[in-house]
């Protein structure tokens, strides 16, 4: 210890043999702080992982992270040690232990005094077969940094072993390459990747921590390429849906309110023109006129305070229109033009000031309302979110 000469050791122990090793430690004459933990049985495996959590943890509080922390796993009872060491495992932290050389003499091994302990390092399972990086993908996977969790999952999917889990971690994989696809509108490549997804989670798992996680998925899987066959073409009450999800993975899972917001604008957009088009046969690009009743653009005209009929509808005539046409107008609709204004100030519109949390949640929940189809439409728009297992 004199050479590494750390800041602070965490020293787990029984009470048995606290006493001594804290003497030792006094007597080292070290500036090196000392914290200790006592276990409550020496034989219990959880009792010295949750007092290596309890260090970690008030490391910390103090400031020091994982890459700066090395687990020593000598001494101690074997379930002490492998407590401590699994502790360490799963949080990525380095670890060592200390190896001497003994002599089989007279029938018991002796430590040969001659010789010098080594400090020798670990290896850690997870890092080498890739599975202490699942956490990591699962948690980009669910904040929808689809790109960046593809590059994790294939990287578990080429060190794991077996071929159970080669499959799931590929399917993961095929997963998350889809979703980044659909995320840009590539519905091509999304068909594609989710259809692997789909064959790779549907092998039949034998296993039950893979073959009910496989079942749920293959079926989201399924619903999510049902969904996307109706995406290609013409506009559909299908994008209409899929711009709201979109802007809810925004608004929810990435807290990106300005990017949320504004793909909820150009939801309501796609909304009135999708309704104008499907029930009037009425386009927003060069308006055919002659073909909307008379009183209907008198109306309009009156509504938007225009002295002559416009060839394009934007939002907010669009949706005077649609409105007039269904029997919908003269509705007081204050939170629309608030929200309307909001997003209009935002930075990705004519202004520079983001939008908030609250704001985002405020648009998120009127367009809900406003957009009525089956929902059966927007569970199968919805993505997957995933679970560790």
């Amino acid at each position: 210890m004199g050479a590494l000469k750390p800041e602070i050791v965490g020293i787990i122990s029984s009470q048995n043999f606290l006493g001594p090793v804290a003497k030792t430690c006094e007597e080292l004459d070290s500036p090196t702080t000392f914290l200790y933990r006592l276990v409550d049985s020496p034989m219990e495996i959880h009792d010295a992982f949750e007092r290596f959590e309890h260090l970690f943890a008030e490391l910390e509080g103090l400031g020091y992270a994982a890459e700066e922390v090395v687990l020593d796993d000598s001494g101690g009872t074997t379930p002490m040690r492998l407590g401590a060491a699994l502790a360490a495992m799963t949080r990525g932290i380095r670890m060592v232990h200390q190896r001497v050389v003994q002599n089989y003499v007279a029938g018991d091994w002796k430590v040969d005094q001659a010789r010098s302990r080594e400090v020798v390092p670990m290896d850690n399972p997870l890092e080498s077969t890739g599975l202490l990086r699942e956490g990591q993908a699962v948690e980009l996977f669910n904040r929808r940094d689809y790109g960046a969790a593809a590059l994790v999952f294939e990287d578990v999917a080429r060190k794991g072993s077996g071929v159970e889990r080669g499959h799931y971690y590929t399917g993961l994989l095929m997963l998350s390459e889809g979703y980044s696809a659909w995320d840009i509108a590539d519905y091509g490549t999304a068909l594609e990747k989710l259809r692997a997804a789909r064959e790779e989670l549907s092998i039949g798992y034998t296993q039950a921590a893979f073959a009910e996680r496989t079942a749920s998925l293959a079926e989201y899987a399924k619903a999510n390429l049902s969904f996307l066959g109706n995406l290609r073409g013409k506009l559909s009450v299908e994008n209409v849906v899929d711009m709201l999800e979109n802007a809810r993975r925004r608004i929810d899972d990435q807290g990106r309110y300005d990017d949320g917001v504004a793909r909820l604008y150009r939801a309501v957009e796609m909304w009135h023109q999708w309704r104008l088009l499907d029930r009037h046969a009425v386009s927003t690009t060069a308006v055919n006129w002659e073909k909307i009743p008379e009183n209907a653009r008198g109306r309009f005209l009156e509504s938007s305070r225009l002295a002559e009929l416009p060839r394009d509808l934007d939002l907010t005539r669009a949706r005077a229109l649609d409105h007039i046409l269904s029997g919908e107008a003269g509705e007081d609709d204050n939170t629309f033009r608030d929200l309307l204004q909001k997003r209009n100030n935002s930075i990705l519109a004519h202004g520079l000031k983001p939008i908030g949390a609250s704001s985002a949640a405020t648009f998120l929940e009127y367009v809900d309302a406003m957009i009525v189809d089956d929902p059966t439409k927007r569970a199968a728009a919805r993505h997957a979110k995933l679970k560790e297992l």
